[in-house]
């Protein structure tokens, strides 16, 4: 393994990952040789600390610019943002090469050369029982080591030797063993490439949404108001028969004021020495704000929903937070008018049926009565309570909540013809007609990695 200030060990097989990786690179003082499909940004930082102390390090960087490269894991976004700012900066070489999937790291005076690991498929090795590297130390024959490490005879020593004395290979695969893995791969047999490779496309350009405000719409909204006020004690009636009470009508709708929130954070705005931010809102606001993240990201597929563009999400991401923040003030703002809004729809209710009730008695009522007819007052009491019950409180009547939920395209989607034809028309229709075409590519795509790795996609 690759330990302090050099790539050694006895052996020639060791492993690569960015820990030994970024190890052997800040133990360079001269030359430093990077290629490999992709880079990441513990890697950059190394070489950044570097050339900080070693401003001649001579340092090259051929990488891979395919986006699958980095889809696959083989190196990340950040790390090549932040390879080409470096790059920029210290005036070094960086170039590139396509469809390079072999790592190579030269320093000082040895020479690494290994397998990258896609970290989409599987994670990297962490132990030199498990190696993905080999070091070629300049002050040795390379060739008679590499023979050495693997126990093969060779030429300048034509003993055949022990399994032992090599550092791979040496567990013998028994007739047994293989067979095991035979087994297991009857089991579970690996997918067919191009059924991996669909999924892989559809699955990292697009994914569903399911997008719902509930809870909002106080200008509509009815409360109940219990049958026996109305009808009297007659079941039939009751059974049929379900009364509900327009709460605002008439009346304007609530408007509030709430802090003006930030976009990229979604906190409440800082006025500094002065009072916060405000900003007015309505319940019709609030609905254009719902509207708006429908017209900015989502594409509706008829018969199968929304779905948005995965490049789409972080900024659809930042937009519902933001929403959700306003919406959360928004409630609290509300429900302290509603309260007030809400006694007063009681009191004039309860008077508009109080003729009503106190020539039609409903039982209940009279079961907490001592005796007779009780005055108007008493009665209006009871009413006012009776009503108030049934309404609820503020937060029963408005209580907006923002839900999403994505769900990725699954394979027999892609397999059907209609939501390929449907997508497709949906696209086109919002003027994404290249970008259609471009969904129903294909490119090479990750496989598929055990049985789990398949009830994940399918």
């Amino acid at each position: 393994m690759i330990r302090g200030d050099e790539m050694n060990g006895s052996g020639s097989f060791t492993i690569a990952n960015d820990e030994t990786l970024c190890a052997a690179i800040r133990a360079t003082r001269q030359t430093l040789v990077y290629v490999a499909p992709g880079i990441t940004e513990p890697v950059v930082d190394a070489i950044s600390e570097c050339l900080k102390t070693r401003p001649h390090l001579l340092v090259t960087a051929i990488i891979d610019l395919d986006p699958e490269v980095y889809r696959l894991g083989y190196g990340t976004e950040e790390g090549l943002k932040a390879l080409q700012k470096l790059a920029g900066l210290q005036q070094f070489a960086l170039r590139q090469q396509e469809g390079l999937r072999v790592g190579l790291l030269v320093t000082d005076e040895r020479t690494l050369v290994y397998a990258p690991t896609p970290l989409l498929i599987e994670a990297g090795s962490k132990t030199e029982h498990k190696p993905n590297a080999v070091v070629i130390s300049r002050t040795a024959d390379p060739t008679a080591a590499l023979l050495h490490a693997c126990g093969a005879p060779h030429a300048g020593n034509p003993l055949t030797p022990s399994p032992q004395e090599s550092e791979v290979g040496r567990r013998p695969a028994t007739p047994q063993t293989v067979q095991e893995s035979l087994a297991s791969l009857q089991d579970s047999p690996p997918k067919k490439f191009s059924v991996a490779r669909a999924e892989r496309v559809f699955e990292s350009k697009v994914q569903f949404v399911e997008l719902e405000l509930t809870g909002y719409r106080l200008s509509a909204k009815r409360v109940s108001i219990p049958n026996d006020l109305l009808i009297g004690e007659e079941k039939a009636l009751k059974e049929r028969l379900k009364n509900s009470f327009l709460l605002l009508q008439g009346e304007q709708a609530i408007k509030v004021l709430i802090p003006r929130f930030d976009p990229k954070t979604a906190l409440p705005v800082s006025g500094g020495d002065s009072a916060p931010p405000m900003e007015e809102w309505t319940e019709t606001r609030l609905d254009e704000q719902r509207k708006a993240l429908y017209d900015d990201f989502l594409i509706n597929v008829p018969k199968f929903g929304q779905i948005i563009m995965r490049r789409n999400r972080p900024e659809f991401d930042q937009r519902v937070r933001l929403l959700e923040a306003q919406i959360a003030a928004l409630n609290t703002a509300i429900q302290a008018q509603l309260q007030v809004k809400l006694l007063g729809a009681v009191q004039a209710l309860a008077l508009t049926l109080l003729p009503r009730v106190r020539d039609r008695l409903p039982q209940r009522y009279k079961r907490f009565l001592p005796g007779g007819m009780p005055g108007d007052d008493v009665l209006l009491g009871m009413l006012e309570q009776d009503l108030a019950s049934s309404f609820g409180g503020s937060a029963d009547v408005f209580k907006a909540e923002l839900r999403h939920v994505y769900k990725d395209v699954t394979y027999e989607s892609i397999r059907d013809q209609g939501f390929r034809d449907a997508l497709s028309k949906a696209l086109r229709d919002r003027g994404g007609e290249r970008l259609a075409a471009q969904l129903f590519s294909e490119h090479d795509a990750a496989p598929e990695v055990g049985p789990g790795a398949r009830r994940a996609i399918l």
